[in-house]
């Protein structure tokens, strides 16, 4: 369902983030704000099916969760990183609270961690006044445990709704509502730490905000500090200046296709060839040698990761940098597929600078 779901996703919203960016033939103001609908519509879309589909996988035992030693701090400076944009446009401030300097590290699911905070933080930001506060906050309520809270000042839960609020497609009353969303993201959370041998829980009063808190078991090894590096907005002009280059493209589908072709014409440096099946792009990668392939994994008759076993055991293909660009998005997908070998692992629906970032760094490599 992944599949078939992200496959018509991906030429919406690939066509869309086109339109929004033709320089040969720019959108008009009105039109402008008309697609910029369709991609808020989009994404929207696509975040309820991620959101079931989720429910679905962790309510049937498939999704897996790879504990290790993780640090707060990093997870905390990634969530308030990613959700500052959101606060900016909704008027909110945010802040993280003046932490002690040496934190435990918790042991946890690293990827899942930065969810349910995501999921906390959004809803702050969603549910709040205008000119409102969300804040984090850490604290260690036992010496096994530590708590990432998630403060807001906005309306508050109606005490009559606040027993069903972890159960699904519960909305404290929001339900009929203008603000998005589906009632499903706590369920996923509260399932999730659970997962992780933690748990959640929150406070709230009607009229004066909420706060809700993960608590996650505290892991021996001592708190290491970092940062997880942003991702810079690929440059089209660098991407134009690379010289003459060859990109093929291995991809059944016929309107991801068109959208790719209409994404790399702007570039006149690049050669785009193009493959339906894993077979025929396996033969024009021997016979072309292109500098990057993007490779989609459900193809018909030889799979993505079965054309990148075959290019990596000849030595004329072994060295080309294969990225995969595919409707397969669960995290058990990601993992195999870098273990596989691919470059990078990027799903549909695709995000055009994320996606011209990764062909950026592969033409900045030297031959």
């Amino acid at each position: 369902m992944s599949h078939e779901l992200r496959t018509p996703l991906n030429a919406i919203l690939g066509f869309a983030q086109l339109l929004q960016r033709d320089k040969k033939e720019p959108l008009s103001q009105r039109h402008r704000e008309r697609v910029g609908q369709i991609l808020r519509g989009g994404e929207h879309l696509l975040r309820l099916i991620d959101d079931v589909l989720d429910l679905s996988r962790i309510e049937a035992g498939g999704v897996s969760i790879s504990t290790e030693p993780v640090s707060v701090l990093d997870v905390l400076d990634e969530a308030r990183r990613t959700l500052e944009p959101i606060a900016v446009r909704h008027g909110i401030a945010l802040d993280v609270e003046p932490l002690a300097r040496e934190l435990p590290m918790v042991s946890a699911d690293r990827t899942r961690f930065v969810q349910i905070l995501m999921n906390f933080g959004s809803n702050a930001i969603k549910y709040n006044r205008p000119t409102g506060r969300v804040s984090f906050a850490v604290s260690i309520p036992t010496p096994t445990v530590v708590r990432v809270t998630v403060r807001d000042t906005g309306m508050g839960i109606p005490s009559d709704k606040q027993e069903k609020l972890f159960q699904p497609f519960q909305r404290a009353g929001q339900e009929t509502g203008p603000i998005e969303g589906t009632g499903i993201g706590l369920v996923i959370t509260k399932k999730l730490a659970r997962l992780m041998r933690g748990d959640v829980g929150f406070e709230s009063k009607p009229g004066e905000g909420s706060a809700f808190w993960v608590d996650l078991p505290v892991h021996a090894a001592e708190a290491r500090q970092g940062t997880t590096p942003a991702i810079e907005r690929a440059s089209d002009a660098r991407l134009s200046g690379q010289g003459h280059r060859v990109v093929l493209y291995v991809e059944d589908n016929p309107a991801n296709v068109t959208f790719m072709k209409d994404l790399l014409s702007s570039f006149d440096s690049i050669d785009l060839l193009t493959a339906p099946t894993a077979e025929m792009g396996v033969e024009i990668a021997r016979s072309r040698r292109p500098e990057i392939i993007i490779m989609d994994i459900n193809l018909p008759g030889m799979s993505g990761v079965d054309a990148l076993r075959v290019l990596r055991a000849e030595d004329d293909t072994k060295n080309i940098p294969v990225i995969a660009l595919t409707a397969a998005a669960s995290e058990r997908d990601k993992v195999r597929g870098m273990q596989a070998g691919f470059y990078r692992y990027l799903t549909k629906p695709v995000k055009v600078d994320e996606l011209l970032t990764a062909l950026e760094a592969i033409l900045e490599m030297p031959a």
